[in-house]
């Protein structure tokens, strides 16, 4: 049941996010703009290596969501526990854009760098069938729930359990396999150096949507 609530909660933000992958798409296709830049952020991203992860995901995780916070809901206020949170979250998406990275390149050393049907297909069911399910979102979850018990040794305990598993994860792992299908499907069929680029892109509109998720269930 909390698995279904979770997939009808994200019905309109995964409509959203496939609505904007497919604007994303036609202007990579038919915009020479489009392809230039994300020809020069490939570029840039060749230079820094997995420097270049850790520096957009903390963005993209951590950064945005907090001026998101504080624009929207904070009315320009910045308040101590925004940088409690910029502070205690950025080392999670550095972690993870890291991990994602070096994902996107074992993917592409097992399965090839092509953009075939069935070179994606295989990519996007080992990424929403094995890497998220068991690496990523686990991850993920656990971190947020122990960040929010200011990392108490007491809130490990209530982490590994069939509670949490049933509560938290099962529901998240849901509401991503609804928005995420149409992400991963795009980052596959890019080339190999702008995989990583589109998936920061994808993950900066995902953010947008759980930020104010999760403000509502806050408010109400």
């Amino acid at each position: 049941m909390r698995g279904l609530q979770a997939a009808r909660t994200n019905i309109l933000p995964g409509l959203l996010l496939q609505s904007v992958m497919a604007c994303f798409i036609a202007l990579y296709l038919f915009h020479d703009g489009t392809r230039d830049f994300l020809a020069k952020v490939g570029t840039v991203r060749s230079q820094m290596g997995y420097a270049f992860a850790v520096v957009s995901y903390i963005f993209s995780g951590t950064l945005l969501p907090e001026v998101l916070r504080i624009v929207f809901f904070q009315k320009g206020r910045i308040g101590m526990d925004n940088l409690w949170r910029v502070v205690s979250m950025a080392p999670l998406w550095a972690v993870l854009g890291v991990v994602v990275d070096c994902f996107y390149r074992l993917q592409g050393g097992w399965f090839g760098v092509g953009n075939t049907w069935d070179v994606v297909l295989i990519k996007v069911a080992v990424d929403l069938l094995i890497f998220s399910p068991l690496i990523v979102n686990p991850l993920v979850v656990a971190y947020l729930a122990w960040q929010k018990e200011r990392f108490q040794t007491s809130a490990v305990a209530t982490i590994f359990s069939w509670d949490f598993l049933n509560e938290k994860i099962i529901p998240t792992q849901i509401a991503v396999w609804c928005v995420w299908l149409p992400g991963v499907s795009l980052v596959y069929s890019m080339p190999p150096l702008l995989q990583l680029p589109v998936a920061v892109l994808i993950q900066c509109f995902w953010v947008l949507i759980l930020t104010t998720i999760n403000e509502s269930d806050s408010r109400d």
